[in-house]
């Protein structure tokens, strides 16, 4: 039976976390913007690059959330405390090399990617991958940690962590932009500042945690604690690797029609990830509280009434936040400072993902987020791969190739690729024998 109450409770702080998130690096874009439009490029370019190395930590981050939330639904906590803290050590070690590997090779990345970017946004990027990557260390482990929290039911601290987090980010990135002009290299100061702080705080919190809590078991990796996380954490690390990627290579798709497109996608880019937040709460809040379903052996219609319920919500919200924005599009564009050419770009692919994102967003990424928590990870990679290539990145080939339609044609294609997704998404809802419990009865665990 869908829990209402529990629904909002773990709601609420994850919408104040996301839209914190989301505001801030809307407001990093608008003092970038200060610097000129090569700025704001750069920061995109470098943008796409750190989505793909992230979806590593928030790939194992979703393991290790679902394994805790289906041991706490057990009633099991010596595995979530288990689960926690050699998940914190593979994540944190992971991001280490990681940001080594970009150090040593992120100029070279980006003159790969993007040689045909203008050489000023190509010395910004690299400018601000390098402080993006020793930062990823930190960022691993906050993610991680979170992951672990919202697993337990506790989403209000990595609300609180969030929350002072950001504020360093804003406050020192002002002071470095504005106070000492010290432009992309202030943006990265603050970012890696505001990465350290919450990294530090979080794993202080779980140390002292009531909870799950990783001062209670050893550091040493074991194969049984260690692999029911990796089964779902690498196919979801594929999953967001080929899709990162996918948006990575249409981001040099971009970066081929100029330096206004390449604005005018970040800027489209931000300003729908405000207008989603309730989307992306719903589909970390959903691997809560399908995963501690699953712990709790609720399967078949009882279970398929929660991730309805969940998608439906996720469907309400985006309506009454699409409402709300769509007559202060102007005012919010307004903010980015951009050039009529640059602004009228952002209008016409604005207009166009609005008009569908409320209905195919979430059946798009929610419900999938719903089935991937009942341990049913390879079908959602699947179906992500083949849409993501077959539809998104093919069309932004396409379009920037065969036809004039400029980024207008790369955003219609994405939309595209949200249509295809949530149809199969529906379809494996229907038909998971994960779901309807046939999987769960077959391996002795009903």
């Amino acid at each position: 039976m869908f829990d209402r109450k529990l629904f909002f409770r773990l709601l609420w702080p994850v919408l104040i976390e996301q839209a914190l998130a989301t505001t801030i690096g809307m407001v990093n874009t608008m003092m970038v913007s200060g610097v000129g439009m090569t700025a704001i490029s750069a920061v995109s370019i470098v943008s796409s690059l750190n989505f793909l190395i992230m979806n590593l930590f928030t790939s194992f981050a979703t393991g290790a959330t679902v394994v805790v939330a289906q041991s706490i639904g057990a009633g099991d906590m010596d595995k979530a405390n288990r689960t926690a803290v050699q998940s914190m050590v593979v994540c944190v070690l992971t991001a280490v090399a990681c940001g080594i590997a970009f150090l040593i090779f992120g100029g070279a990345t980006v003159n790969l990617l993007f040689g045909e970017a203008e050489e000023q946004v190509k010395q910004y990027a690299r400018i601000y991958l390098n402080y993006s990557a020793l930062s990823y260390p930190f960022l691993a482990a906050f993610s991680m940690a979170s992951g672990i929290l919202r697993g337990s039911g506790n989403t209000r601290s990595p609300m609180r962590i969030s929350i002072l987090s950001n504020g360093i980010n804003v406050g020192v990135g002002a002071l470095c932009i504005y106070i000492f002009g010290w432009g992309v290299s202030g943006v990265g100061i603050a970012l890696l500042l505001s990465r350290v702080a919450s990294a530090c705080l979080i794993a202080l919190l779980l140390y002292h945690n009531d909870g799950v809590n990783i001062r209670k078991s050893s550091m040493k990796v074991e194969r049984d604690t260690i692999v029911p996380v990796l089964k779902i954490g690498v196919p979801t690390c594929i999953d967001g690797l080929i899709f990162n990627g996918g948006k990575l290579i249409i981001q040099t798709f971009v970066t081929a029609l100029g330096t206004a497109a390449l604005a005018a996608n970040s800027i489209a880019g931000s300003i729908t990830e405000l207008i989603n937040i309730p989307g992306t709460s719903l589909s970390l809040v959903a691997v809560t509280m399908v995963g501690q379903a699953i712990g709790s052996r609720v399967y078949g219609k009882e279970l398929r009434k929660i991730i309805r319920s969940l998608t439906g919500y996720a469907v309400v919200f985006l309506v009454v936040t699409t409402l709300v924005t769509v007559p202060l599009l102007p005012l919010i564009t307004q903010l980015y400072s951009p050039p009529d050419d640059v602004k009228g770009m952002i209008y016409d692919v604005l207009n166009m993902v609005l008009l569908v994102m409320p209905l195919l967003w979430p059946v798009a990424f929610v419900l999938p987020s719903c089935i991937r928590s009942t341990g049913d990870s390879a079908c959602v990679t699947v179906v992500s791969v083949l849409s993501m290539w077959f539809v998104r990145v093919l069309g932004a080939w396409f379009t920037v190739h065969y036809t004039g339609w400029g980024l207008m044609g790369i955003w219609l294609f994405w939309c595209t690729d949200w249509l295809v997704r949530g149809i199969a998404f529906i379809i494996r809802a229907k038909t998971s024998p994960y779901i309807s419990g046939k999987h769960w009865q077959a391996q002795g665990k009903l």
